[in-house]
């Protein structure tokens, strides 16, 4: 006995921010399905001062956002890491990216490096390796065809970023049909309609008479 949910269409881009290589991609949810869009690296080498790189970033995920018009901007959350300096350097670029999906009026979705891999591959401290694996077994081979050989990391880490994002708002989508005001759960074949309000009210009434109970034994 299943509970039927929409699923609406959502575009989000994915982005895995670097100050030499900056990967992004395209995935669009249309109903239960992940479609392959778009993906590419922006790459500054030949740039040599930061202000430059930073410039090139910005340029290159603004076209980015013209050409496929995604919804969300989904990314990696800032961390600590034991170079300092590398540390600076990503919060840099990300803050490139941030910068970029904020004018364009995407929303913005951060996730912690093991919840983007849990997501995707299931395990959180998967290989860079294993996360593209998966990541094409999510979207196909067209992945790997449009990219070429050999299919950069960064690309993929964005598609995974962007992946995370797309399945866990479907999660989140679910919980507020069924907790909103007004919102019913629809249960198949039986056509069955409970307020999910008044099932929750009475179970946290019953739990009070259940402990008043216990306490009165005591």
């Amino acid at each position: 006995m299943g509970v039927q949910f929409s699923a609406p269409s959502l575009r989000v881009l994915g982005v895995d921010p670097g100050t030499l290589h900056t990967g992004w991609g395209v995935i669009e949810r249309k109903g239960r399905t992940l479609e392959f869009r778009a993906a590419g690296v922006i790459s500054t080498r030949g740039f040599h001062s930061l202000p430059e790189r930073l410039r090139v970033i910005y340029t290159g995920l603004v076209d980015v956002i013209h050409d496929w018009e995604p919804q969300v901007l989904s990314l990696e959350k800032a961390f600590l890491a034991y170079n300092v300096q590398s540390a600076l350097r990503l919060g840099e670029a990300r803050g490139v990216a941030l910068l970029a999906a904020t004018q364009a009026g995407l929303r913005i979705a951060e996730y912690n490096p093991t919840e983007i891999k849990t997501a995707v591959v299931g395990y959180g401290r998967a290989e860079k390796s294993q996360v593209q694996k998966a990541v094409f077994a999510f979207l196909g081979s067209k992945v790997a065809e449009t990219l070429g050989p050999p299919v950069s990391q960064d690309a993929t880490d964005a598609l995974a970023a962007a992946i995370c994002h797309l399945n866990t708002s479907r999660l989140s989508e679910r919980i507020q049909e069924v907790g909103g005001q007004g919102k019913v759960l629809r249960y198949k074949g039986q056509g069955q309609r409970r307020s999910l309000r008044n099932v929750l009210a009475k179970s946290t009434v019953a739990q009070l008479l259940a402990s008043a109970k216990g306490r009165g034994k005591a």
